[in-house]
């Protein structure tokens, strides 16, 4: 997935090779390819041409950690006896139903960004 903050923070080179390992999986879906894994057989197959042909090294993973986890500025703490922190970058409880069958709390909201915006009320 491409987010506008975390392409802000990225080499031209670094967005190029992203949106190329994107367009391979769109290519796969809008054609209804198949393959082994996510990034298997033929996914490499791709990536391995369109680097030979444009000069490019298209990654499987990416290298761009520490800029990810400067985004993740909502942070949220489970209430119950595990203590779990999930810090997001979007301002969104964190998926709740498989985690409070396991441990029984909730998360509630630590800390946001200086700059969060205002939550906007519905227009009815």
């Amino acid at each position: 997935m491409l987010s506008k903050p975390l392409l802000d923070l990225l080499s031209r080179k670094d967005i190029v090779e992203t949106l190329l390992h994107e367009m391979i999986h769109a290519y796969f879906y809008v054609n209804n390819l198949q393959d082994d894994d996510d990034h298997g057989t033929r996914f490499r197959l791709y990536a391995h041409y369109i680097d030979n042909m444009s000069g490019t090294k298209i990654k499987i993973t990416h290298d761009f950690h520490d800029e990810m986890e400067s985004l993740k500025r909502h942070w949220w703490l489970c209430d119950g006896p595990c203590g779990m922190l999930k810090k997001q970058a979007i301002n969104r409880t964190p998926d709740t139903k498989a985690h409070k069958r396991k441990c029984g709390g909730n998360f509630v909201k630590i800390a946001e960004p200086d700059d969060a915006p205002a939550k906007k009320r519905r227009k009815v």
